[in-house]
């Protein structure tokens, strides 16, 4: 491995990064700045080559590196524009962990480890990458293209050729740079997003809670296959769920650029999964009733309508009705996909049915995905029941949670090749972070935690480490009578 061309690599991943998160003039804790900025670099890295083949220009070591190192550079400007504002780690920040910690990040690190090394050591041997992507990038090396000679072999089973370039340009990328299976660039992402969402965890809940709840998710079977086993799945649950965390933070602190970046968000995840592009146009009632609900003025509304519904969807036109359809030499029509009966609706009702019934409340529910959807169920049930209290956050993560079920139910409906098995079963990943973000805004989950932090600081061993009480204010003496 090429461990010089990797650490190019993730420095050109931090700086672009960073730089567009000082474009947006977002203000975030260090740790999330770090994080987003890795993820969003990734992703800008992964239209370098789709766009030199869009202007029919060979893609070698050299064009793909300079290509990087300019926008590496664009980038910069913004950064060093914004470095009054940049703010780094402190050594105070740094928290020592509790003893009751140390085996959850035991147990964490040992399955991030196995991710990783089978990210290093593994080629790829997904069904939709030998007859897709990993093919397109491997010939694209040596013929300099990804319109190559894959396209002289008869591919009328497969569509995956014509699924958008994000994964054939990452490819190419750690392939000329890092080592010849690629793939580790799949670890940045999962790692970062991984320690970001740990984070808003431990922010709200107690660190044991947090981590017991974060063992649920990381453990489940299917979504941690895919932390290693490269498809484009985890990666738009990753740009799916930021999405909605910028447009929470949007609504709660009335930053513009907040909804912008999600705006952003939203078009990545589009261009890393096309049929996204369906479940950005549901987030809009959500919007439109917080919007109203503010009175925000009609036109700010419209404009942000507008944002929201117009990049995903050049995005979208980008990949399908340019690349796909003008470059990629078989003849493809986005309509033949389209259901030929739309008006039997009785088929979105059976795929709702089917998804609670075979992939949710059943043996292959369980094997698929733990039991971290009967805890999320049984919190909020709880919290139903018991404490009635829903905050903003709160109920975003139920809207995103409700509309990605109902969402996937309808892409099914829309478009047959759609399947249960394959399509919406890996469609759920959505649902995970969300589901996430509720419990660590779950009022029951935050009393439980707040009844463990004054057990904890009621112990005498632990006094120095209780908060500061507030002194009352002082008042004046009474006067005699």
């Amino acid at each position: 491995m090429n461990f010089l061309g990797l650490l190019s690599l993730l420095i050109c991943h931090f700086v672009v990064g960073r730089g567009l998160i000082a474009l947006f003039k977002l203000r975030m804790r260090p740790i999330y700045t770090f994080c987003v900025s890795m993820i969003c670099g990734v992703a800008l890295a992964s239209f370098i080559p789709f766009l030199l083949e869009l202007f029919h220009a060979d893609i070698t070591a050299t064009s793909v590196g300079s290509a990087l190192a300019v926008l590496s550079v664009i980038f910069l400007v913004p950064l060093l524009l914004d470095m009054k504002n940049l703010k780094m780690p402190q050594i105070s920040d740094i928290k020592v962990p509790a003893i009751y910690e140390l085996p959850f990040y035991i147990i964490f690190g040992f399955l991030m480890f196995l991710s990783v090394w089978r990210c290093y050591y593994y080629p790829s041997n997904a069904r939709d990458m030998l007859s897709g992507p990993e093919v397109m990038a491997e010939l694209a090396i040596k013929e300099k293209h990804i319109i190559n000679s894959l396209f002289t072999v008869d591919l009328y089973s497969t569509n995956n050729y014509l699924k958008p370039p994000y994964i054939t340009s990452l490819q190419i990328i750690y392939k000329l740079f890092v080592q010849p299976t690629g793939q580790l660039w799949l670890s940045v992402l999962v790692v970062n997003f991984l320690i970001m969402i740990f984070t808003i965890m431990k922010e709200k809940l107690h660190p044991a809670i947090a981590y017991l709840i974060m063992l649920f998710f990381f453990s489940m079977p299917e979504v941690f296959g895919y932390t290693y086993l490269m498809l484009f799945d985890y990666s738009n649950m990753i740009f799916f769920f930021l999405g909605f965390y910028f447009i929470t933070r949007n609504l709660i602190s009335k930053e513009t650029n907040d909804f912008y970046f999600a705006v952003f968000m939203f078009s990545i995840a589009t261009y890393v999964r096309t049929e996204t592009l369906i479940l950005v146009g549901m987030v809009l009632p959500l919007l439109l009733f917080y919007y109203l609900k503010e009175k925000l003025p009609a036109t700010k509304i419209a404009i942000r309508t507008a944002l929201l519904l117009v990049f995903p969807f050049i995005i979208y036109y980008l990949c399908m009705n340019i690349f796909v359809k003008h470059y990629i030499p078989v003849k493809y029509d986005v309509s033949s996909d389209v259901n030929k009966n739309l008006g039997n609706v009785g088929a979105f009702f059976t795929r709702l049915y089917d998804i609670q019934d075979k992939l949710i409340f059943s043996e292959n529910g369980v094997a698929y995905y733990g039991y971290f959807i009967y805890l999320f169920l049984i919190i909020l049930a709880v919290d139903i029941a018991f404490f009635r209290k829903f905050s903003k956050e709160a109920i975003v993560a139920l809207y995103a949670v409700v509309m990605v079920y109902v969402g996937l139910a309808f892409i099914g409906y829309l478009l047959p090749l759609a399947d249960l098995m394959h399509t919406t079963k890996r469609g759920m990943f959505k649902m995970f972070p969300p589901m996430l973000f509720y419990m660590c805004n779950s009022a029951f989950l935050m009393k439980v935690s707040d009844i463990i932090r004054n057990w904890e600081y009621s112990l005498p061993a632990d006094k120095t480490q209780r908060p500061p009480v507030a002194k009352p204010a002082a008042t004046a003496p009474k006067k005699a009578k």
